[in-house]
């Protein structure tokens, strides 16, 4: 059930259309609306576990429920319990010298219509998650779902059309790149696209044309500092645990390690005793979810052949093989690989961990600062100045200090890369921010000095005005 881009133009023209009939929906217009998305998800409970599964061949229901499905609940039932405040317009103070009783104020304007690009790995969270920001914003929405995840995106695609009318919010769904192209031509209000950087600059580019406000959550490669006291079994077992979580395919997920230099053998054995205690096989379990196609399985296990072949120490945790019938990886570990190879230079989104001694937080901090600016960057220790310095110094879309992914997925914090790893965020009242226009709105009283001062001819007034500008001489 392809989109075709004349069914998109011609939902585009009736939200665009419905917009310009009611550009600042009330208060219980977007709650209503936030409130059939969250029934929503809780309808189709079942059936998106079901989808994802046959989408990747193996995704525990767990995770659905906590980081799909569950993810859009937490987002949602937040902001309905802070929406009224954040509509509230924000009262400016003027200086009653210069401007006597005038007001100033600003009004949190709806954009309009926005179109969202949604990634494969998150196919029901990124395609929604930003949609309660949007739509508490004021905002009326396109998806266009992703063509990777069938199943899911059809799902997806019939559980707003069953909550929604067209003109409040819709999913499409293309067939191929050019229809993710031509969506992005559109004179949106204001487009999102969450996924790789290489496509990222497309959508910019193709945005640019129309000049049309972009959010990009692009991902790349996040680094995990361990301290000396970062290296213990519970915080090496939380990092793992984190790593492997949906396969690795996350965007905030853990990408490579810096280990202090002396205890890298330590780290290496906690690394293995723990994962083996955990999970003695890994593969085919029902907690580990298989990657989405073969060509990006082939492309993981790619790093691996190219490291071993470079001399590097492979490492699969519990001794585990690729199963290339269920496309599931097993924990690896790449020690100390050379820059030049694909596991340095490329995100690997995948459950391969490139591990680097180091021998100061200075080393590791410039490393990373020198390198395209990651979406996430972790400290691993309990050393507190450590942790100050590492949050304070890393110039990163977000920081998690003993925990990977929460500062991402927590619905408080806002959540956005920098540079190479994205612009604008979501989420949070800067999310809700995002999705609107500041209106400045000044309201001039009759008794205004500054507006007598305007008045021409000029005078006496508009010189004292032009004199109080400037410091005596």
């Amino acid at each position: 059930m392809h989109t075709t881009t004349q069914e998109l133009d011609r939902l585009f023209a009736a939200q665009k259309a419905a917009f310009g009939r009611n550009t600042m929906p009330m208060l219980d217009e977007r709650l209503d609306r936030l409130r059939r998305l969250e029934a929503a998800m809780v309808r189709n409970r079942k059936g998106f576990q079901e989808t994802l599964a046959a989408d990747f061949g193996s995704h525990s229901p767990m995770v659905t429920d906590l980081f799909e499905t569950g993810g859009v609940l937490g987002r949602n039932r937040y902001i309905q319990t802070q929406l009224a405040e954040w509509m509230q317009p924000s009262e400016r103070p003027l200086n009653a010298y210069v401007h006597g009783q005038s007001s100033a104020r600003v009004i949190r304007q709806p954009k309009g219509v926005i179109g969202n690009l949604a990634p494969w790995n998150f196919p029901i969270e990124c395609a929604l998650v930003m949609v309660n920001d949007m739509l508490a914003a004021g905002n009326r929405v396109i998806v266009k779902a992703s063509e990777q995840t069938e199943a899911t995106s059809a799902l997806l695609r019939r559980a707003i059309a069953e909550a929604f009318d067209e003109s409040e919010l819709a999913v499409v769904c293309g067939e191929d790149i050019a229809f993710a192209e031509y969506f992005c031509t559109l004179p949106w209000d204001h487009l999102t696209y969450t996924g790789g950087g290489r496509i990222g600059r497309n959508v910019l580019r193709l945005a640019a044309e129309r000049l049309t406000p972009v959010t990009l959550e692009l991902g790349g490669k996040n680094p995990t500092v361990f301290s000396e006291s970062g290296v213990s079994a519970d915080l090496v077992e939380r990092f793992l645990y984190n790593r492997v979580f949906k396969g690795g395919q996350v965007c905030t997920s853990p990408d490579y390690a810096f280990v202090p230099a002396h205890r890298l053998d330590d780290w290496i054995a906690l690394a293995k005793s723990t994962w083996s205690a955990m999970y003695p096989s890994y593969v085919g379990h029902p907690d580990a979810t298989g990657t989405i196609n073969r060509r990006h399985y082939d492309r993981i296990l790619g790093y691996l052949s190219e490291a071993e072949a470079a001399g590097c120490t492979v490492i699969s945790l519990n001794g585990d093989t690729p199963d290339s019938e269920r496309l599931q990886i097993p924990m690896y570990l790449v020690i100390d690989p050379d820059e030049a190879l694909g596991v340095m230079t490329d995100e690997i989104f995948g459950p391969v961990t490139a591990v680097k001694p180091y021998t100061s937080l200075d080393e590791a901090v410039d490393y990373i600062n020198s390198h395209d600016r990651p979406l996430a960057a972790y400290f691993v220790g309990r050393e507190r100045d450590l942790a100050d310095a590492f949050q304070t110094r890393v110039i990163a879309g977000g920081i998690g200090i003993n925990v990977f992914g929460l500062q991402g997925a927590e619905p408080v914090l806002p959540f956005g890369g920098i540079g190479a790893s994205g612009m604008g965020c979501h989420s949070g009242y800067e999310g809700f921010l995002g999705f609107t226009h500041g209106k400045s709105v000044f309201e001039c009283a009759d008794d205004s000095p500054l507006m007598a001062a305007l008045k021409g001819p000029y005078g006496a007034m508009t010189q004292a005005f032009a004199d109080a500008v400037f410091p005596p001489s």
